[in-house]
């Protein structure tokens, strides 16, 4: 069977109904869910996934429960057809999907971090502050030359060399924006979100999310973990906390970490989860990579 890296979406991907055709398909997929339910006692993570309209499921604090479940579900039915690969990637929220579904963390913590994690990035900025844009067809070192510029604006996400994401105080990412618009990027597209993510006016969320992080039993986990901070790889627990606490403060070098794999000759992916985004942010990455997107069984049967 061939070898895969296994990458897990971030906010942005989820969608009403999203895990319910695997639920139906998939006996360890409905174990997964009712875990979820059994462990959350403030939200029913089936009931977001399955009954929840779009707007509802957007809230971050109902977003990353969600998503992390579905995620894991695919993960956990590739896994009993002997599908598992050596290194694991996620987006964001993502990488705390990875993180579970390589071992580091039980699915269970897991969850109850996201979903702090979730309701803490809700109240982080109740004055509504901080916001974000996405930045089309404009080259990386420009657009930090324009945050620094403006200040109090900061590249957020490396999606691809085609697709920046700043994040900062909301009047200065719209400067920003402009100037980058006006310097020739393609588009410049405002983001629905709450807060300033991945960007140091994140720190206190940052401060709050670390002593979580330390509270739950890290494990000896299988495969590497490619980290959105560094874009290196590590199997070391301490790490990878460090990391994820970090990522709420540090822009996701997700571009750079797919460009590496890449080099190091993994040219074989699995997005397990809704949405098809990373798979679409890979062709501005590597057209040498092959991304099979999964989320329900009847996906799973291009997998060789």
């Amino acid at each position: 069977m061939a070898e895969y890296t296994f990458l897990f979406p971030g906010q942005g991907s989820q969608k009403p109904g999203m895990g319910k055709a695997l639920y139906d398909e998939s006996e360890s997929a409905r174990d997964i869910f009712n875990k979820a339910d059994n462990t959350l006692k403030d939200c029913s993570v089936t009931s977001l996934c399955f009954e929840a309209d779009e707007e509802e499921l957007r809230r971050t604090e109902n977003t990353q429960p969600a998503l992390y479940t579905v995620s894991y579900a695919v993960y956990q039915v590739l896994a009993e057809r002997g599908i598992e690969g050596d290194v694991y990637a996620g987006q964001s929220l993502g990488e705390y999907t990875a993180v579970a579904a390589s071992g580091f963390l039980s699915f269970e913590d897991g969850l109850r971090i996201v979903r702090k994690r979730g309701l803490l990035m809700r109240d982080c900025d109740p004055e509504r502050k901080g916001g974000m844009s996405a930045i089309i067809g404009m080259e990386g070192e420009k657009i930090e030359s324009v945050c620094k510029e403006v200040g109090d604006c900061y590249p957020a996400n490396f999606n691809s060399p085609n697709q920046i994401v700043i994040s900062g105080l909301k009047d200065k990412v719209k400067i920003a924006a402009e100037k980058c618009s006006d310097l020739g990027a393609k588009r410049a597209v405002v983001l629905n979100v709450g807060a300033a993510f991945h960007s140091p006016l994140m720190e206190d969320v940052a401060k709050e999310l670390g002593k979580e992080l330390e509270r739950v039993q890290w494990l000896d986990g299988h495969g590497k973990i490619i980290s959105n901070v560094t874009a290196g790889l590590t199997d070391e627990p301490s790490v990878i906390r460090e990391n994820l606490i970090q990522q709420l403060t540090k822009p996701v070098l997700w571009s750079l970490s797919m460009q590496r794999l890449v080099e190091e000759g993994h040219l074989q992916y699995i997005e397990a989860g809704p949405g098809g985004v990373l798979k679409g942010l890979f062709r501005d990455i590597s057209r040498d990579a092959k991304v099979y997107g999964v989320e329900k069984l009847g996906d799973m049967e291009a997998l060789s």
